[in-house]
């Protein structure tokens, strides 16, 4: 059996085997030679989805295509992907095609004549290029310029439109221009993407498919010119490039159209922009072609336009060298230089995370410090401004017996107990306290977000409410009284301690007001009663001596004053008892948010930075990748 039939297809050779019987030997002849054409033109050409396909790599390449094989599996995270299989690419072939990108910032067709002044024959006739080229696409989309004869055919794409250019300086440096537009979203933007920097954007053009499929398909390049009309052109371009330095133009040059200049000025200065004049240069060589005599014309012309600088920067680094092309070996050490440029720019950005989070610690111990001395001062200035407040002479006149004169007076001098006693120094410590903190940039108001490591704390801390202190039960009492435990809103915790005392005098003064006067009156009542029976007792019976019945109407009286004793310390005692730990509870509540807040904020960049990073191994092994590139890159000179 021949070696070129293991190739065909299983469906092809029984088709083959089929019509084997009713073909003619002349026929069976031919059928055989073009099945040998059509299995080797498949052999030939390699799906681009094919996997595991050797390429055959010039010996003096292997050891930079396998370093830079290797770099795109250990940077795969910084690297320009599409730039490192043009690299790969050019690597592979033992001289591969060079691409040049002509971006125009405004209009295509101005980018088209220059690449017709760029790649034009002076010496002959217009062709029939070069009209197409001054004509604009109504498709819109990109022009691939590639050596050729004119009348060549090319597999249609929806990516650009190929021309076939007999052009000496494309056949002599095996050069492929792409004619296009910088897309508006790239133009228009001053500063690029931060997922792509404008070097990548420059180098790897996005070129648009069909109009119903707007997916960009990148088309890396080895060097790209970009055309702008007007010096506000050149503005755009600073701005856009801002994130990055253009190395003297070599990869990336920038021309603007602007009007010539009124004297000659030549420059052997590599610079990254040219000042060129399309029209002039347009004419300069319309005039050549006319006559041979307009050559003095011609060279004035076209050296005013600019072109010469132009040209000389399209051939840069393009001639043929062993083992390969200048180009090449910017383009692998343009591709180095980015991601060591990344890598660093990541070890930075995880140092800066690093000093923020241990500044952040830092700030964080120093709060809670400041909080544990400002709890431990407010619980002894509750204990000791508290005590001082009962044991004063004002808070006596709060006794029992002299509440038929002072009843009225109860309102008034609980409340200043609570408005001058009852944790003062502690708000003006707290207020300033959280002035420490806004300055630090922690919050006053806890954030209801879930927090994985934040403790679970009670609604009344987050949102603080007033419990009421226990209170003798009377059947008077109404429950319009009772403060209402529904809150609408957090209170921020610097505010806590006046919330809490404005809860205290509106929950607490009014029943111990209204308990007073229940008292006073009750017991009032209860020895009219018992002195009205007593009297009564006397006259109606003549065997009651007065003695006896006043022992009734004593006996009431003492009654009376005994359950105004009884009820009233009571009261007084609860209520001095609630108001200290409602103190308590307000401290407690205070310290607890406060240690929230800042075990909130110390997460946000505590726990980012105090994980390992894992990242340093991927950076350590992209370093270890860009020195073996480079070293092969060294080895090749």
């Amino acid at each position: 059996m021949p070696p070129w039939v293991a190739f065909v297809p299983r469906s092809t050779s029984l088709l083959a085997g089929r019509r084997i019987g009713c073909l003619s030997p002349r026929s069976l002849c031919n059928n055989v030679v073009s099945l040998r054409k059509t299995v080797r033109s498949a052999s030939t050409h390699v799906s681009p989805t094919a996997i595991n396909v050797r390429p055959d790599i010039p010996p003096a390449n292997e050891e930079l295509y396998y370093a830079l094989s290797d770099l795109s599996g250990a940077a795969e995270t910084y690297v320009n992907i599409s730039r490192l299989q043009l690299a790969l690419r050019g690597l592979a072939a033992q001289d591969a095609v060079t691409r040049v990108a002509l971006l125009s910032m405004n209009s295509q067709i101005q980018a088209q004549r220059l690449a017709q002044l760029l790649l034009a024959d002076a010496l002959g006739n217009q062709l029939q290029w070069e009209k197409q080229l001054q004509q604009e696409a109504g498709d819109g989309r990109a022009v691939l310029l590639r050596y050729g004869e004119e009348d060549d055919v090319h597999s249609p794409s929806p990516l650009y439109k190929i021309l076939s250019i007999p052009s000496r300086v494309l056949r002599t440096h095996n050069l492929e221009v792409l004619v296009s537009t910088m897309s508006t979203q790239t133009s228009n933007a001053p500063v690029p993407s931060t997922t792509e920097s404008s070097k990548d954007a420059l180098l790897v053009p996005k070129l648009q498919t069909t109009p119903s499929r707007s997916t960009p398909v990148p088309f890396p390049v080895h060097k790209t010119l970009v055309l702008g009309e007007g010096l506000h052109s050149a503005v755009e371009f600073g701005n856009f490039t801002s994130d990055t330095i253009v190395e003297n133009g070599a990869m990336v040059q920038l021309a603007i159209n602007l009007p010539p200049p009124l004297e000659d000025e030549s420059s052997d200065e590599p610079s990254g922009c040219t000042m060129v004049n399309i029209n002039l240069g347009t004419k300069a060589l319309a005039s050549f072609r006319e006559s041979i005599a307009n050559s003095d014309k011609f060279e004035r012309g076209w050296f005013r336009s600019g072109m010469p600088a132009l040209t000389q920067w399209l051939v840069q680094d393009l001639p043929p060298s062993e083992p390969t092309k200048p180009i090449m070996k910017s383009l692998v050490a343009s591709l180095t230089d980015d991601v060591e440029a990344k890598v660093t720019k990541e070890d930075i950005k995880q140092l800066h995370k690093l000093t923020v989070s241990e500044i952040q610690h830092q700030t964080s111990q120093a709060m809670l410090e400041h909080l544990e001395i400002w709890a431990e001062r407010s619980h002894t200035e509750l204990r000791d401004q508290l005590d001082e407040a009962f044991a004063a002479r004002n808070w006596h006149k709060l006794a029992w017996w002299k509440l038929f004169w002072r009843v009225d007076d109860v309102a008034m001098i609980s409340s200043e107990v609570l408005e001058r006693r009852w944790l003062v120094d502690a708000e003006k410590a707290g207020v300033y306290l959280a002035g420490r903190m806004n300055q630090a940039g922690f919050p006053d108001v806890l954030s209801h977000e879930a927090s994985s490591d934040a403790p679970v704390v009670p609604e009344d801390i987050i949102q603080p409410e007033m419990s009421t202190p226990t209170s003798p039960p009377h059947p008077n009492d109404s429950p319009a009284t009772a403060l209402s435990t529904t809150v609408t809103s957090p209170t921020p915790w610097p505010t806590q301690i006046s919330h809490s005392r404005s809860s205290l005098l509106t929950a607490t003064i009014p029943p111990l007001q209204a308990l007073a006067q229940h008292l006073v009156l009750s017991t009032l009542s209860t020895t009219s009663l018992s002195t009205a029976l007593s009297a009564l007792l006397y006259i109606s019976v003549p065997s009651f001596s007065l003695f006896e019945a006043s022992a009734i109407g004593a006996l009431g009286l003492v009654l009376s004053l005994r359950r105004m004793q009884r009820v009233w310390e009571e009261a007084r005692g609860t209520w001095q008892v609630g108001v200290r730990e409602e103190g308590r509870r307000t401290i407690k509540r205070v310290e607890e948010v406060v240690r929230l807040i800042v075990r909130r904020s110390r997460g946000g960049v505590g726990r980012e930075g105090g994980k390992v990073d894992e990242g340093v191994g991927r950076r350590k092994a992209a370093r270890e990748a860009v020195e073996q590139v480079r070293t092969a890159l060294a080895n090749m000179v």
